[in-house]
Parts: structure tokens; C-alpha cells; sequence
């Protein structure tokens, strides 16, 4: 009887074990269907813009030491088991039952592979058993060289990474062929903890695990007790000086990434063998990436196409690169100033001036009296371009930023505004410049030209998208544009931006925050941003030179188009504001065009000191005035 119960017992477990390993591999695909591929970015030139993250080898091109070290460590009975190894999972079983968790151990090579290529990452029991199933299945329909060509072609090896072939160029760069006996033992040291045992985030904890490679290979008889120590003392010597040397900024791959999101392709389905070609161009992303300093973020874009050439730094695009822009918003209004009629020649007030608890100040702490408008922009000083910004008007300035120049950003309600209290990212002022740069055409941004999908059709194709354009007003965009970019040309010549200066003429504004400088500049075929985060620096004396020193070795032209603009002594300066001084008002009083109620209305702008010379004045003049006024005005004043 106990025999009948034994067999029937038996029976059934081996049933329900026939009917688990059915209905995990009933609907398997073929292995080949899963093993990862590389997601290929192209520059414009058709060269490659990143490293793919996974290489192919075939197994003949696979080091026999590299092949005999995984062996030994990962699976020494690879070669005569089934797909499991029932001795390791009984060991690991225990292991497991003893620290009550379920930690990966005990599993082949073949069992690896499953879990790679069919299974989630989560740890439980269900798992352990569909591995194992998965596996004999594997074994069953590949041979166990096929096997391990999928295995060394696919396991994940941490940043990214996929394959022996991706870990060998990307932690040494170095053809998996070329690679060293020791280099083979930090890769496959790799293999148990990706995230933890890779040599670029733990490069002592990686050379330990590659000891521990190379004394499984003495134990399998691979290599002499000598031997071992030898490599060992090269793995204890070792650096890594190349690891993650790439011709690219990694955040240029995540701002593709974004890009491609938004016109809807996911980054899965993109890395089962997708092209991207991309605007960026190849020397211009070197030059920059050979800026070797954290704390700059560089693009450049095209202002004719919005296409992006290049691309460099954290938080480039907005809203997670939002920085006080700082002095580089004056040409933003200063464009508005030339639509609206002003001219070049017009004449702003450089005297001091105080808005209500803000006084702002030029940076010399000098004041010239009276500027020409550009002048003004040329030398970026402040006071006179308050003086403009509410010439124009604050609510007039912001709509024109943000609903015709589409400057996304944070705007503080308030005067502040014209010397760059914004908050925006260098991407958001290039599209700005940009639309100067053109003649009013407000574009789009984009670094995606072109998707091939793996059976090499194309099925996205990208062109120019035009945001907006600057509507005429007084002067016609083309004829501003043509007005500011001398303006800015002088800018680089004679003013803050010197330091920019190349044998052939540049546009370009500085930019000078708390904690921001900036340069942004070029012609009609490029325009650069260059932007460094620190305190107690300038735009002209950091951010430009920077500047320079990319487009010196950069075949930059300096071509501007050729639009027949007005000379400036045909704009009109109707809107000219005179300067403002105690002798000017004394005559304007005295000639009847000035009334004591706009006299009150001009004095709550100015300074204490300009005030005091007023009365001053205005006491010779007529002292009963003088005695009025003060009365009027002594308690609104911090005397």
C-alpha cells in the first residue's frame, strides 16, 4: 500500500512539474528575439554621436582565457549540465532557507541567460522556478555554444551596458579581442552585482571580485598558483583613466531622448536596433566637450533652422536649467526699442535713479548723463536701459518676451525684469537670439533629423518648425534685426564682449548674474551659448573667452545676411529721451513746458542726490518753489 501511495505521489508531482515546465515555455519566443540591441545616434555627418551599449561577438572572437575564466567562476560544470546544476541549487536552497531571503545563487550560466532575456528582476520563488524551466528549455532547443554566445552577448554589465564587447570598449576601450587576462577578470567580476561591482563606481570592490575570478580559475587548474599572484598584482595596480572617455555629453543622449518622447517613440522600442540621426556636428560637440569644467553648460543651434550642433551641461534646456539670465535679456527689448522706432543714435538718461526702494546702478558705479541707444547696450549699462525698459513699458516689454520671442522663464512682476531678474535656461535665450539673428522668425530648437527603424526605412523625417514671428511695427523685423546685430557686432569689438573677439565679425551680449555668467554669440550660421555657474564672475571676463576659445578652432565665418536696412540717421528719434539734469528742468519751467504735478511725478524716480541738486537748483530759481516742493516730498525721502 505504502508503495502504491509512493508511486502515485511520484506521479503526480512529476505531472504538475510537466505542467509548470509546459505552461512557462508553452509560448516562449526565440531566444535570438530577445537579446538586446543597440540604439545607434548618428551626427550629421553620419558618424556615431554615442558608443552603442551593445556590441556583438561571436564566440570565435571571444579570448579562449576570457571564455575559461567565466567558466570557472560563474559555472565550471557549463559544459555537462542540462541547464541546471542540482548540486549548486540544493546548495543555494539552503543558503537561502538558513538566511531566510531569496538571493541569486546556484544559477548556470544557461539560467542566467533565461533570466535575462525572459524574466524581471524581482527575487521570489516563482521566478527561481521559471528560470530553472526556462533554461532546460534553452538547453533543449540551442547548442551550448550558441548559448554562450547569446550569454556573452547580452548580460547586463552595468551603466547600461549589455555584453562583454560594450564592457570591454566602454571600461577600457578596447576590442573584447585585445583585452588582457586581468581586464577579463573585472569584467566578469562584474557579472553577479552590475551596479556594485563594475569598475567605474567601485573600482577597489571590482579588483577584489577579480581576484576572486582568477583563484576560481587556479582551482579549475587554468593557471599556477604563480600565475594568480602575478595577475593579482597587476589587478591591484591597475586604474582605469579611460572609463566612460565618450566624444559625447550624457546629457545630450537624455536630451534626444526627451526629443524623441515627444514625437512619441519610447526608448525601448528605440534599442531593438533603431538610428537616430541627429543635427549635431561632430567637431563643434568635440570642441566643447573639451571644456573640461562641471560647471558650464554649452549648446549651439543653427538660427536659420533651429537644428542643434552641438550640446553640453546640465540643465541646458528648460525648466531644469533655469538660471538668472542677468544682462544678456537687454537685447530681447532693445529689439522691441527698434521695432517700435528708436534708433541707434537715440539718446537715453545715464543719471541716477531710484524706483521705489530699488536703485540700480551701472556697473562702473559711473554715470555718463545722457547714451546713445547704442551705446548703451554696447557698454550694457543699466541705468540707461531701466531708463528704456520703462520707456517701452514693463507689461508692453514682458509680452513682447514671452508672446512674440516665446521666452519661457519666471517673470517677477516688477521693474527688475530689465536687467534679467528672469529665470530661464540657455536653450530658451538661443531661440531669442535666434529670431534676432533671422530676421523675426521665432524656431523651434531640435536635434532630431532623421529615424531609421531596424528593417532601415525611414519613418520620421524632421523640418524647421516655425513657433512664431515678430510682427512689424514702426520698423519691419529685418530692419531691426539688421540695426541690433551692428549693434551687437560693436558689443564684441569695443565692449563687454572683447573677449570674444575673432578675425571675422561676431555678434554677441554678455550676461552677468549672482550666481551666473554668460556669452552668447555668432553670426548668421551659428550661435553659441556658453554659460558658468559660480559667484563673483562676469560674463565678459569668463563666459567669453570660453567662447573664443571654441570657435578659434572652429571654422566660424562671421557671415551676416546682407539685408538693406535703413541707415541709422533715417530712424527716427522721435522717441529719444533727453537727459535729465537740474539745469534742463530749470528751463523747462521756466519756458512753461514742465508742470509742478510732472515735476512730482519725474522726482519719485530719482535719486536722493539728484533730487538735492534739483532743489538746489530750483531754490535760485524760484524759492518758494523749491520750499513747496520739499515740503511735498521730505517724508516720502529717507533724509
Amino acid at each position: 500500500m505504502r508503495k502504491i501511495s509512493f508511486f502515485t505521489g511520484l506521479f503526480v508531482s512529476l505531472g504538475l512539474l510537466w505542467f509548470i515546465y509546459f505552461s512557462t515555455i508553452k509560448n516562449l519566443d526565440s531566444p535570438e528575439s530577445h537579446l538586446p540591441t543597440g540604439l545607434i545616434i548618428l551626427y550629421n555627418d553620419g558618424s556615431p554621436v554615442m558608443l552603442s551599449r551593445c556590441f556583438w561577438k561571436d564566440l570565435s572572437q571571444v579570448p579562449p582565457s576570457i571564455i575559461n575564466a567565466l567558466l570557472s567562476s560563474e559555472d565550471k560544470n557549463f559544459t555537462r549540465h542540462i541547464g541546471i546544476d542540482l548540486a549548486g541549487i540544493a546548495r543555494a536552497t539552503v543558503r537561502n532557507i538558513s538566511q531566510m531571503s531569496i538571493s541569486e545563487g546556484g544559477s548556470t550560466i544557461t539560467q542566467q541567460l533565461a533570466r535575462t532575456l525572459y524574466l524581471s528582476p524581482e527575487r521570489s520563488w516563482t521566478r527561481k522556478i521559471k528560470e530553472m524551466f526556462i533554461a532546460l528549455w534553452i538547453e533543449r532547443v540551442r547548442t551550448k555554444d550558441e548559448i554562450l554566445q547569446m550569454y556573452l552577448n547580452s548580460v547586463y554589465m552595468g551603466n547600461g551596458l549589455y555584453g562583454f564587447a560594450s564592457a570591454s570598449k566602454y571600461y577600457f576601450d578596447k576590442d573584447l579581442s585585445e583585452l588582457s587576462l586581468e581586464e577579463g577578470a573585472i569584467l566578469i567580476g562584474t557579472v553577479r552585482s552590475p551596479e556594485n561591482f563594475n569598475p567605474k563606481d567601485n573600482p577597489d570592490l571590482s579588483k577584489k571580485k577579480a581576484r576572486t575570478v582568477l583563484k576560481a580559475m587556479v582551482n579549475e587548474n587554468y593557471l599556477r598558483n604563480d600565475q594568480y599572484e602575478m595577475l593579482a598584482t597587476k589587478i591591484d595596480k591597475m586604474d582605469f583613466p579611460k572609463i566612460g572617455e565618450q566624444n559625447f555629453d550624457e546629457e545630450i543622449f537624455w536630451r534626444i531622448v526627451r526629443e524623441l518622447n515627444s514625437i512619441g517613440f519610447g526608448l525601448n522600442e528605440l534599442r531593438q536596433g533603431y538610428k537616430i540621426y541627429t543635427t549635431l556636428d561632430p567637431l563643434l560637440s568635440r570642441l566643447i566637450n573639451d571644456i573640461d569644467e562641471k560647471n558650464v553648460s554649452l549648446e549651439a543651434i543653427n538660427p536659420s533652422t533651429g537644428t542643434i550642433l552641438a550640446y553640453k551641461g546640465v540643465g541646458v534646456t528648460y525648466p531644469e536649467g533655469r538660471r538668472l539670465i542677468g544682462s544678456s535679456v537687454k537685447p530681447l527689448y532693445y529689439y522691441l526699442a527698434l521695432l517700435e522706432g528708436w534708433g541707434p543714435e537715440s539718446k537715453l538718461s545715464d543719471l541716477p535713479i531710484k524706483i521705489g526702494d530699488w536703485t540700480p546702478e551701472n556697473f562702473d558705479k559711473k554715470y555718463k548723463g545722457s547714451v546713445t541707444l547704442a551705446d548703451a547696450l554696447i557698454e550694457s549699462r543699466n541705468v540707461p536701459s531701466v531708463n528704456l525698459f520703462m520707456q517701452l513699458g514693463k507689461d508692453k516689454v514682458i509680452e513682447f518676451l514671452k508672446k512674440e520671442l516665446m521666452l519661457n522663464g519666471y517673470y517677477p512682476n516688477d521693474i527688475t525684469v530689465s536687467l534679467g531678474t528672469i529665470e530661464s535656461a540657455p536653450e530658451e535665450l538661443l531661440k531669442c537670439y535666434a529670431a534676432i539673428f533671422n530676421g523675426g522668425a521665432v524656431l523651434k530648437p531640435y536635434v532630431v533629423k532623421a529615424i531609421e527603424d531596424p528593417f532601415g526605412r525611414i519613418v520620421y523625417r524632421a523640418l524647421p518648425q516655425v513657433l512664431n514671428v515678430v510682427k512689424p511695427r514702426e520698423n519691419d523685423p529685418i530692419v531691426a534685426s539688421g540695426l541690433l546685430l551692428d549693434i551687437m557686432k560693436q558689443v564684441v569689438n569695443i565692449g563687454t564682449g572683447v573677449y570674444a573677439r575673432q578675425k571675422v565679425p561676431v555678434a554677441g551680449k554678455t550676461g552677468t548674474s549672482d550666481r551666473n555668467a554668460w556669452f552668447i554669440g555668432g553670426d548668421s550660421h551659428i550661435i553659441l551659448s556658453v554659460v558658468v555657474d559660480g559667484e563673483n564672475i562676469t560674463g565678459g571676463t569668463r563666459a567669453a573667452p570660453l567662447w573664443a576659445k571654441i570657435m578659434s578652432s572652429y571654422p566660424y565665418r562671421g557671415v551676416f545676411p546682407g539685408w538693406k536696412t535703413q541707415t541709422s540717421d533715417k530712424i527716427k528719434n522721435t522717441r529719444a529721451v533727453p537727459t535729465i539734469d537740474a539745469e534742463r528742468i530749470i528751463q523747462w519751467l521756466s519756458e512753461g513746458k514742465l508742470s509742478e504735478e510732472t515735476l512730482m511725478e519725474m522726482i519719485k524716480t530719482m535719486s536722493d542726490e539728484m533730487v538735492l541738486d534739483i532743489l538746489s537748483a530750483l531754490n535760485q530759481f524760484s524759492p518758494e518753489l523749491a520750499r513747496e516742493l520739499w515740503e511735498k516730498i521730505k517724508d516720502t525721502r529717507s533724509w
